[in-house]
């Protein structure tokens, strides 16, 4: 018998970006490959450990992915309508790495036997070349182990800046490494040369500087990605120990990706990727693979819409058959993960200050879950760190004078002057304490302002995003233009907030207005919600009244509604 889903698989097949360059027949062909598979509720479709059977395409309903990991059942994420699971285990050739259970009633999947998988691939090497990037991005961010990433979501891609601009940033460290070589090996080389030692010291000092340089560049270009999950983009932009930053866009949210690519970087693959969503644009600089990576977007922008249209005609039909008692409700787990590594219930444990200022130390920007909380600029503490700098050098210049004239006199001047030496530092510590006390942070909820003096009183100030009216950014004068910051500026209602001396306050503004935006929709998801209810009620209490209605007349002997 001819399964009557047939134009719909078809239909599914043409919208996978991995399969963008098969053709009418090559679909139709990949069709009649396809052995369609129903498995129940919270049954595995693959187990971990065992041989992998073939390559599945899920037509409907939803799959869970997990592992053991000493002894416990950790969970990976979770695929939908138009995803796709073990590709990895054919490809690598090794045992399933997953456990996937069905979470559906029942899912229903689409299995391509691994001989025909292998053929696919031999027929369709860019095939082959996609489901290998997608496989490197998952290892790679579960090596990383982003903590941002949510338990039903999976990485779908992740790239980084072409490797050209880390080869272009060796290109100084490199330079000063020749120089470096050139000098010592002259010094060496002519031992008679009047300023041979100090040539030899400056030649090392430039050797160190090199490879601390290049290490450097390797690592703040190792440390950027840009990635693509089911669930949104993620710009991921890390500099060693001063700088972390985390830009998103839901997938439901972007409203267009546009490439931007110079002639020079068609040519080596590389571009600028812009993903515009209503409250502004993430700009991913440099992006390698620039053109497939927004073609990846767009795939998962499309599945995501479909995702959420199936299950919201699925949603209300389950909810309207609960209300009118043909299917059970289904009860809430509980999370009982939810008290464990903490006592009995209780608080999870706050980090101590001391544990705060060395994670947090220099950084003007770091996220803590979905909180995000800004310092002010760097150039705003080298500001107030000016005075004690020059009171060090100032009094540096005595100390040398005076132990070059021979006014050491006694066993205690060095102490006195090692003290005066720890009075300045802890001058400087407390400025830069002050600096790194005065936050600005937003949360999904509100915006907080907190001044706070080391030993002193702490002012702190909140808002809802709610509230707030308008948003500006400024920057004044040439060093904050150079430097890149300024003030963002928030009304609320009467009062003002001002960021003061942030980062890329364009930025900051625009993360606030995402932050904005995403607490409208979830407040007009609820009370769409509360509108849905109140629909239920009224076709509750119609088929309640309805029944009634039918009671009556079944067991009445005359005509309710006579003539």
């Amino acid at each position: 018998m001819t399964d009557p889903d047939i134009p719909q698989y078809a239909a599914l097949l043409k919208q996978m970006y991995v399969l963008r360059d098969f053709n009418e027949a090559q679909i139709a062909n990949l069709v009649t490959r396809l052995e369609r598979i129903e498995v129940s509720k919270n049954n595995p479709i693959l187990v971990e450990g065992e041989e992998a059977n073939g390559f599945y395409l899920i037509y409907k309903g939803r799959v869970r992915l997990s592992r053991q990991v000493e002894g416990a059942d950790q969970q990976l994420g979770v695929l939908a309508a138009g995803e796709y699971f073990g590709e990895e285990a054919l490809l690598l050739n090794q045992l399933n790495g997953m456990t996937i259970t069905s979470l559906s009633e029942p899912a229903s999947l689409l299995r391509l036997s691994p001989d025909d998988f292998f053929e696919i691939l031999t027929e369709h090497p860019q095939v082959q070349k996609d489901l290998h990037s997608t496989i490197e991005s998952r290892q790679l961010a579960e090596k990383k182990n982003f903590d941002w990433i949510s338990d039903d979501e999976m990485v779908t891609l992740i790239v980084r800046k072409h490797i050209f601009f880390f080869l272009r940033s060796l290109i100084f460290p490199v330079l000063i490494a020749v120089l470096s070589l050139g000098g010592l090996s002259y010094s060496l080389a002519q031992p008679e040369f009047e300023f041979a030692d100090l040539s030899v010291i400056l030649s090392l000092v430039g050797l160190f500087f090199a490879a601390f340089l290049g290490v450097w560049n390797y690592i703040n270009w190792e440390n950027d990605y840009y990635i693509l999950t089911n669930r949104r983009v993620v710009w991921l932009e890390r500099v060693i120990i001063l700088y972390y930053s985390r830009r998103e866009a839901r997938l439901e949210q972007i409203l267009a990706v546009n490439v931007d690519s110079s002639f020079f970087g068609r040519l080596i693959k590389y571009g600028n990727v812009e993903v515009r969503t209503f409250t502004g644009a993430i700009l991913m600089r440099k992006a390698s693979q620039p053109y497939r990576f927004a073609s990846f977007i767009e795939d998962a922008q499309a599945k995501s819409r479909e995702y959420l249209k199936k299950y919201e005609a699925e949603n209300k039909d389950k909810l309207l058959r609960q209300r009118l008692g043909m299917e059970k409700s289904e009860q809430p787990e509980t999370q009982a993960a939810s008290t464990e590594g903490g006592e009995a219930g209780g608080k999870p444990k706050r980090p101590s200050m001391l544990h705060q200022i060395l994670s947090t130390f220099l950084q003007i920007r770091f996220v803590e879950g979905e909180m995000i909380t800004y310092r002010k600029h760097w150039m705003v503490l080298l500001k107030y760190s000016l005075l004690p700098f020059l009171v060090l050098i100032g009094y540096s210049v005595i100390v040398a004078f005076l132990a070059k004239a021979g006014l050491f006199l006694g066993s205690c001047f060095p102490i006195l002057y090692g003290l005066i030496y720890l009075m300045i530092f802890l001058w400087w510590l407390y400025v830069y304490l002050d600096w790194s006390n005065d936050v600005y942070q937003l949360t999904p909820e509100q915006i907080l302002d907190k001044k706070r003096k080391p030993l002193g009183e702490e002012i702190k100030k909140t808002a809802p995003l709610e509230s707030i009216l308008s948003l500006e950014h400024e920057r004044i004068g040439i060093i904050q233009l150079i430097f890149n910051y300024g003030n963002v500026i928030i009304n609320v209602g009467q009062a003002k907030f001002v960021f003061s001396g942030v980062r890329n306050p364009d930025e900051v503004q625009q993360e606030i207005a995402s932050y904005m935006e995403a607490s409208r929709r979830k407040k007009q998801e609820m009370q769409n919600v509360r509108e849905q209810e109140n629909v239920l009620d009224w076709l509750s209490t119609y088929h309640r009244q309805s029944e009634k209605l039918e009671e009556i007349e079944k067991e009445s002997d005359w005509d309710l509604f006579p003539g």
